[in-house]
């Protein structure tokens, strides 16, 4: 038998190397838990080195028991290490270089290129390209500040994790949150938000279908956390130092109050310039949400159906929110969503319902997001000039992916373009004392929503005619946004929709569209109070961000130098509105 003191060192012996240091492991991914689990100091090598010391063990007891009854392999007082000298000197490997976000704290050192240890707290430390101490990372599962003590060296390098249109094949990495690397063969792979298997990417060079097998892990986002603990809107953000909105980060005013601005993949913020804020950044940007959609190839706006066509071929679909679903083997449509099981409206034939191809998220002639801008003009006066001067030069609406005029009780011809006449209705004294214009301008929705243009875009943007219009920088507002049913407030005043630019996402106004009759629609209110009243009640978000739109009536007009606004407001005369779209194009971000 075992002396107890035999039986005392194998149990020390097995025990450390299962020994887990006590964490929050509940808030960690299950790979992460592993790893600290298997921590080389506590754990040595884990399951590999685990199994040579229960040798070891054996080895002690079997040997010590041997001596004691005659067997000659050892006597009782040999040291198990002098008789296996080999199994010893290989307990005692290095610990090997940390890979993706497990514990680096004991080996001190990181597999991918370009990459550092930083630590985090006593506990815990993690390969990253950089590091902000004191404060929380939103990609991190919980929201402990980092101290970013630099332990053992940077790996030598670029960080070698892959960008959209990048090949992502021997990384297997993504550098943006969200995004996964897909492989589309075994030559090219790349990072994307989503992927259907056999199906093409309608952003791609060509038709091939994808095989979409998933290289590596997803980049994590923004962590549960942030939604609890972080500011948003217009919140004091000084002390968590943190955002709740995807894309945004906190910048000061000064030492008592900051806010939460957007700040997009350029690194383009809409805090800069602001006149009485300091602008410094505190924390770090949540990370926005995966970029939807893209440029439309060629290959695909030649072959691609449309909403209610057939594409059992193409595997393909064209407009907002579309996409291939079939029926059975040699028929499929293009639909905006399916149900597997007999349809109603197909005789109760059964549908199989598999999505044979990527959904489609607008259609981008000019870039992504895709935006369809109106406006609605009187017929005489100051209104028709801008309209002229802006079509004249393809400025304003004529900038975005698809546009359209409309005109009270009439049409006009703004250059060669028709306006589209709807039915008109009185402009009263509205109860803030502006136009009460609801009646006029529900009418001029109900033309827009009754047409074909507006539901092959991600955006729908109403502008008014005396507003200077960017339309490629309302994308970089909106981009993180697509898909979502949302609306944007762009002014604090009211806490409201003010009306020179209104923008509002596919399903928003597909909701309107069904539901407008459940709004309360009172003549003296101006349209853009009605509007942020029927979103509200409809249960659209509302996605805040007064940067949008410089407009002195809502008193966030600081100038048209202003490079992150992407609209300025009035400006009724054509002079001081070229003179305005020269400053702002001038301008940077």
């Amino acid at each position: 038998m075992a002396t107890t003191s035999d039986l005392e060192q194998s149990q020390l012996l097995t025990g450390a190397l299962n020994k887990a240091p006590a964490t929050d492991a509940q808030q960690m991914p299950l790979d992460v838990v592993r790893s600290r689990q298997r921590s080389p100091t506590t754990a040595l090598l884990a399951a590999g080195l685990s199994g040579a010391a229960l040798l070891l063990a054996g080895v002690a007891l079997a040997a010590t028991s041997s001596g004691r009854h005659g067997g000659g392999l050892r006597s009782a007082e040999e040291p198990v290490a002098a008789s296996m000298p080999g199994l010893i000197e290989e307990a005692a490997v290095t610990p090997k270089c940390a890979v993706g976000r497990s514990n680096c704290k004991d080996s001190q050192c990181c597999e991918g290129s370009g990459l550092q240890c930083y630590e985090q707290d006593g506990n815990y430390a993690q390969c990253r390209v950089s590091c902000l101490a004191g404060v929380p990372d939103p990609q991190h599962w919980d929201s402990k500040p980092w101290s970013c003590r630099e332990l053992g060296g940077r790996t030598a390098g670029e960080p070698a994790c892959g960008k959209p249109g990048k090949n992502c094949s021997e990384s297997q990495c993504c550098a943006d949150p969200g995004l996964q690397c897909f492989a589309k063969h075994a030559f090219w792979a790349t990072c994307k938000a989503d992927c259907v298997a056999g199906g093409p990417d309608i952003t791609d060079i060509d038709s091939t279908p994808w095989s979409c097998q998933k290289l590596g892990v997803r980049t994590p986002g923004a962590a549960d956390w942030v939604k609890e603990e972080c500011s948003s809107g217009w919140q004091n953000c000084i002390e968590t130092k943190c955002c709740k909105l995807p894309g945004e980060q906190c910048h000061k005013q000064n030492d008592f109050f900051g806010e939460c601005k957007p700040v997009d993949s350029l690194n383009l913020n809409s805090c800069n310039n602001t006149p009485g804020w300091s602008c410094e950044k505190l924390g770090l940007q949540t990370p926005a949400l995966p970029v939807k959609g893209g440029t439309i190839s060629p290959w695909a706006a030649q072959t691609c159906g449309r909403i209610d066509e057939e594409c059992t071929e193409s595997k393909c679909c064209l407009g907002m929110d579309v996409q291939c679903y079939e029926k059975a083997p040699g028929w499929a449509l293009c639909m905006q969503s399916c149900v597997s099981g007999p349809h109603a409206d197909d005789g109760n034939d059964t549908w199989s319902c598999t999505p044979l191809g990527p959904r489609s998220y607008g259609l981008p002639i000019q870039g992504p997001p895709s935006l369809f801008c109106f406006l609605v003009l009187r017929t005489v006066g100051y209104e028709v000039d801008l309209l002229t001067a802006q079509k004249a030069k393809g400025l304003g609406i004529f900038d975005c992916d698809d546009h359209m005029m409309l005109t009270a009780d009439a049409t006009i011809f703004i250059g060669d373009e028709q306006t589209v006449e709807f039915p008109g209705a009185p402009i009263v004294k509205s109860v803030d004392g502006t136009a009460g214009n609801t009646f006029l301008f529900v009418n001029a929705w109900k033309v827009i929503v009754g047409g074909p243009k507006w539901r092959e875009h991600s955006f729908t943007v109403k502008v008014d005619p005396d507003a200077v219009f960017f339309p490629e920088r309302l994308r970089w507002h909106v981009a993180a946004h697509n898909g979502e049913k949302v609306f944007v407030i762009n002014c604090h005043r009211g806490d409201m929709i003010y009306g020179a630019l209104e923008v509002f996402s596919f399903s928003a106004i597909q909701e309107w569209s069904i539901r407008a009759k459940e709004c309360n629609t009172p003549n003296n209110y101006g349209e853009d109070k009605y509007m942020t009243q029927c979103m509200d009640h409809l249960g659209v978000a509302r996605l805040r961000d007064e940067s949008v739109l410089g407009d002195k009536l809502c008193h966030t007009f600081s100038g048209c130098g202003m490079g992150w606004n992407a609209a300025f407001h009035p400006f009724k005369d054509v002079g001081s509105w070229t003179q305005c779209w020269n400053e702002a194009n001038n301008a940077k971000a």
